[in-house]
C-alpha cells in the first residue's frame, strides 16, 4: 500500500471535501481517499499492483477536474499545509477588504431602497430610476463576489454543489426576480438590497473564518520553521563552507554558533553549551550539551559554539518525522466523525430541495404571494451551514494537535484522540518508564561456599554483560569499571529474554539473570534472602549460584505526581513488570499503585492487556522497550517515550517527546478536552440547521408570525462557521494542569 499527497483548488465547504472524497475513492486500485478541508488537502491510498503512481495522478487529477477543481501532487513529503502562510494572511485580508468594499455599496443601496419606509432624507427622484440606481449600486457588490458565482455555478454544473452554489443560487433567484419586477416597470419589492448585504456578510464571515483557521495552524507552523535554511559545514582544512541545509548528508561536521538553530540531527564532537529544546520537548529548561551529546535539528544553541556531526538530515531528522505525524494526524478523523461526512455529501442537495419545496408550498398550497413564497426560499438557500458541520472536527483536530506539538505531545490520528478521551486505566511498565532507567549497582552478596572473591565474581559477571543491551548490564559494568575490574571475552553468548544470560567464560558456564532462570536450570538459591526490595541478578558458575547481586533503579521525580494527576482525572493506575515481585511491591508502594503484576515474561503484558479490555476497560499503555511494543500496539491507545526504542514509538499512538510521565495525564486531558469541543461543535452545527432551516422555511410563521429575511439569515450562516472555529480555539489555551 502507498501513499499520495494532493493539493486540491476550489473546494470552498464540507460538501466538496465529501464529493471529492466519495468520487476518487471509486477509482480502481484507491484502497482509501481522505480530504483535510482546513489544509485543502487529499492523502490517497492506493493499491501500486493495480494502480502505478504515475497512473494515479492522471486519474485523480482527471477525476477532479470533471467536478470542477483541480489537483496538483506533493511532492514535498514535509509539506502540510496547502497554502504558503503569506498566501493564507492574503486570503484572509482579500476577504476583509471584500467585506468593508462591499459593505459601503450596500449600505447606499439599503438607504436608497428604505428612505421611504424610515422617512429619511433623500434627494427627488422617480421611483423607477431609483430602482435602476439600486441595481447599479448592487454591480460592485457583485463584482468583490464574483468568486461565489464562478465557484458556486461551476460545481452546480458538475454536480457537486457546495455552500457557494446556494448562496449564487439565492442571490441569482432574488436578483433575476427584481430585474424582471424592474423591466415590467415595478418598483414594489426588490431583492438588490438583499442580495448586497447576503455577499456583504458572507465575505464578513469568510474573513472572521480563514483568519481564525490561520490562529488554528500558528503552533504547526511554527514546529515547520524551526529547521534553518543555511548550515555551516567545516571541511578538513578547518574552513566553513555555508550550504543550504537540503544539502546536508550523513558524516557532514557543522559548526553551530550561539543564538543559531541547529540545521539537523546528530552527535557533539567538541564544545559545550546549553540547548533550547522547548518547541520539541516543552520543557522551558536549556539542557547542557558536551562531547558525545545528541543534539535535534530545530532546537536552538543558547551559550557556546560546538561542532557535532550529522546523523539525520532532511526527512530522516525528529522535526521530519513530526511532521510526518501530524500530516497523519490532520488526514484522520475520530470515528465520531464519520457520520457527520455521509450527510455533508448530501447536504446541499437536500437544502435545495427543501427550498423548491419551501417555495412550491408557500406558492401553490397556501396561496402566498411570489414575493413571499420567494423570500422563504430564499431564506433557506442562504441560511443552511454545511461548512459549520465541516468544520466542527478537523478545525478541533488541527488546533489540538498543535497545542499538543507545543507541550511535546504527538497524538498520530484522530482515532487516537477519541479513544484517548475514554481511557479509564493506565497501565504501565516499570523499568525506564516509572523508574529512571539507569540501574545502580546496590550490592553483592557472595556465596560463603564460594572460592570466588566479590571482585571475582562481579568481573565473571561483567564480563557476561558486556555484549547485552540491557539496562542493568550497564549497572553491573560501571561498577566493574569503577573498580578497575579486568574483564574476559566470552563464548557462546545468548540472549535470553525475559530471563537473562548465557555464556561461556574459559572453560566455565555461566548464567547471569533472575530466579526463573535458575530455577528452569534447577539451580538452588536458597543461600540467598531474596524477599529485598531491589532487583535481583543471580550469578551461577558450572550450575551453582555463586552470587546474588542487587540493583537499584529509582523512581523518576515526577512519577508520583503523573499518577496523582490520573487518580484525580478518576483513571486507575497499573504497573507491569518481569522484576520480582518484592521489588514490584516496593516501586508500587512508593508510587501509590495498588494493581501491578510481577515476574512476567514479554509475551505476558500482551496478555493481561486482552485480559483487561475483555473486562470492559479501555486501557492506555505506557512503555519504552522493544518488549512493550506487542502490548502498545494491543493497548487501546499506546504512549511511547521518545527517549525509548524505535519499535515502541512506532507501535504507539501518542508520543511524549519529553521524558516526564505527567504528560501521560496530560496527553488523556487533551484528548478529553478535544472531543469535547469536537462533541460541542457537531451539536450546534446540528441544532443550528436543525432550527434554522424550517425557521427560515416559515414553518413557524402561520402560528407565531416568525420569519427570517434572506439577509439575516446569511448573517447568522456567516457566524455559525465562525462561531465552530472560536469554539475549538479555546484549545490554544489549554494548560498542563488541566
Amino acid at each position: 500500500m502507498n501513499e499520495k499527497s494532493f493539493i486540491v483548488k476550489g473546494m470552498r465547504c464540507a460538501g466538496c471535501a465529501s464529493n471529492v472524497e466519495k468520487r476518487t475513492a471509486k477509482l480502481a486500485g484507491i484502497i482509501s481517499s481522505r480530504v483535510d478541508l482546513t489544509a485543502n488537502t487529499l492523502l490517497i491510498e492506493y493499491d501500486e499492483e493495480i494502480l502505478s503512481g504515475r497512473e494515479l495522478v492522471q486519474k485523480v487529477q482527471e477525476c477532479i477536474s470533471s467536478m470542477g477543481f483541480t489537483a496538483e501532487e506533493i511532492k514535498d513529503e514535509g509539506k502540510i499545509f496547502s497554502t504558503p502562510e503569506k498566501e493564507e494572511e492574503n486570503y484572509a485580508a482579500k476577504y476583509f477588504f471584500q467585506f468593508v468594499f462591499s459593505l459601503i455599496f450596500s449600505l447606499l443601496l439599503a438607504y436608497s431602497s428604505m428612505y421611504k419606509t424610515f422617512h429619511l432624507p433623500y434627494f427627488a427622484i422617480p421611483d423607477l430610476l431609483n430602482s435602476l440606481l439600486q441595481f447599479l449600486l448592487l454591480l460592485p457588490v457583485l463584482y468583490c463576489g464574483r468568486m461565489f458565482y464562478i465557484y458556486g455555478f461551476r460545481t452546480l454544473f458538475h454536480l457537486s454543489p457546495n455552500m457557494d452554489s446556494l448562496i449564487a443560487l439565492c442571490t441569482s433567484a432574488g436578483i433575476i426576480y427584481s430585474i424582471f419586477l424592474l423591466c415590467s416597470g415595478q418598483t414594489g419589492k426588490l431583492y438588490f438590497d438583499s442580495a448586497a448585504m447576503i455577499l456583504c456578510f458572507i465575505s464578513l464571515g469568510k474573513f472572521l473564518e480563514e483568519r481564525s483557521r490561520k490562529k488554528a495552524s500558528r503552533a504547526i507552523r511554527e514546529l515547520m520553521k524551526l529547521t534553518p535554511e543555511t548550515a555551516h559545514i567545516v571541511k578538513e582544512d578547518g574552513t566553513e563552507n555555508l550550504v543550504p541545509v537540503e544539502k546536508l548528508k550523513k558524516g557532514d561536521l557543522v559548526r553551530v554558533r550561539p543564538g543559531e538553530r541547529v540545521p539537523a540531527d546528530g552527535k557533539i564532537l567538541s564544545g559545550e553549551t546549553l540547548v533550547d529544546e522547548s518547541m520539541l520537548t516543552g520543557e522551558s529548561m536549556p539542557v547542557e550539551k558536551g562531547v558525545s551529546s545528541p543534539v535535534t535539528g530545530g532546537t536552538v544553541n543558547k551559550t557556546g559554539v560546538f561542532i557535532f556531526q550529522v546523523e539525520k538530515a532532511n526527512n530522516e531528522s525528529i522535526v521530519a518525522g513530526i511532521i510526518r505525524m501530524m500530516q497523519t494526524a490532520r488526514n484522520s478523523r475520530p470515528p465520531i466523525a464519520k457520520p457527520v461526512d455521509i450527510i455533508s455529501g448530501y447536504f446541499v442537495w437536500g437544502v435545495i430541495f427543501i427550498a423548491v419545496l419551501t417555495f412550491s408550498l408557500w406558492y401553490f398550497a397556501a396561496d402566498a404571494s411570489f414575493a413571499k413564497a420567494l423570500e422563504f426560499a430564499l431564506a433557506v438557500l442562504v441560511i443552511a451551514c454545511p461548512c459549520a458541520l465541516g468544520l466542527a472536527t478537523p478545525i478541533a483536530l488541527i488546533v489540538s494537535i498543535g497545542r499538543g506539538a507545543k507541550m511535546g505531545i504527538l497524538i498520530k490520528n484522530g482515532e487516537a484522540f477519541e479513544k484517548a478521551a475514554k481511557v479509564n486505566y493506565a497501565v504501565f511498565d516499570k523499568t525506564g518508564t516509572l523508574t529512571k532507567g539507569l540501574p545502580s549497582f546496590a550490592g553483592m552478596e557472595r556465596n560463603e561456599n564460594s572460592p570466588y572473591t566479590e571482585n571475582e565474581l562481579l568481573a565473571f559477571a561483567a564480563s557476561a554483560e558486556k555484549n547485552s543491551e540491557h539496562t542493568i548490564s550497564k549497572a553491573i559494568l560501571r561498577e566493574a569499571d569503577t573498580r578497575m575490574l579486568q574483564l574476559e571475552k566470552v563464548t557462546h553468548f545468548q540472549a535470553l529474554p525475559g530471563f537473562g544470560i548465557r555464556c561461556r567464560l574459559q572453560e566455565h558456564s555461566l548464567l547471569l539473570g533472575n530466579a526463573s532462570l535458575m530455577k528452569e536450570h534447577d539451580i538452588n538459591t536458597s543461600a540467598f534472602d531474596n524477599t529485598g526490595c531491589d532487583t535481583l541478578i543471580y550469578l551461577a558458575i558450572d550450575q551453582k549460584c555463586h552470587a546474588l547481586i542487587h540493583v537499584d533503579d529509582p523512581v523518576k521525580e515526577n512519577s508520583i505526581s503523573a499518577i496523582e494527576r490520573l487518580k484525580a482525572m478518576g483513571i486507575r493506575s497499573c504497573m507491569l513488570t518481569g522484576d520480582h515481585r518484592a521489588n514490584a511491591a516496593s516501586i508500587a508502594e512508593k508510587l501509590s499503585i495498588t494493581d501491578f503484576y510481577a515476574d512476567l515474561m514479554p509475551g505476558d503484558k500482551l496478555h493481561l492487556l486482552q485480559d483487561m479490555q475483555k473486562e470492559g476497560k479501555c486501557v492506555a499503555m505506557t512503555g519504552d522497550g522493544i518488549n512493550d511494543a506487542p502490548a502498545l500496539a494491543q493497548a487501546d491507545v499506546g504512549i511511547a517515550i521518545s527517549s525509548g526504542t524505535d519499535a515502541a514509538i512506532e507501535s504507539a499512538d501518542i508520543v511524549l517527546m519529553r521524558n516526564d510521565l505527567r504528560g501521560v495525564a496530560t496527553a488523556l486531558a487533551l484528548s478529553r478536552a478535544t472531543m469535547r469541543i469536537i462533541k460541542e461543535n457537531l451539536f450546534w452545527a446540528f441544532i443550528y440547521n436543525i432550527v434554522c432551516i424550517p425557521l427560515a422555511a416559515g414553518v413557524f410563521f402561520p402560528l407565531t408570525g416568525w420569519s427570517l429575511s434572506p439577509v439575516f439569515a446569511s448573517l447568522a450562516m456567516a457566524f455559525s462557521s465562525v462561531s465552530v472555529v472560536s469554539n475549538a480555539l479555546r484549545l490554544r489555551k489549554f494548560r498542563r494542569e488541566e
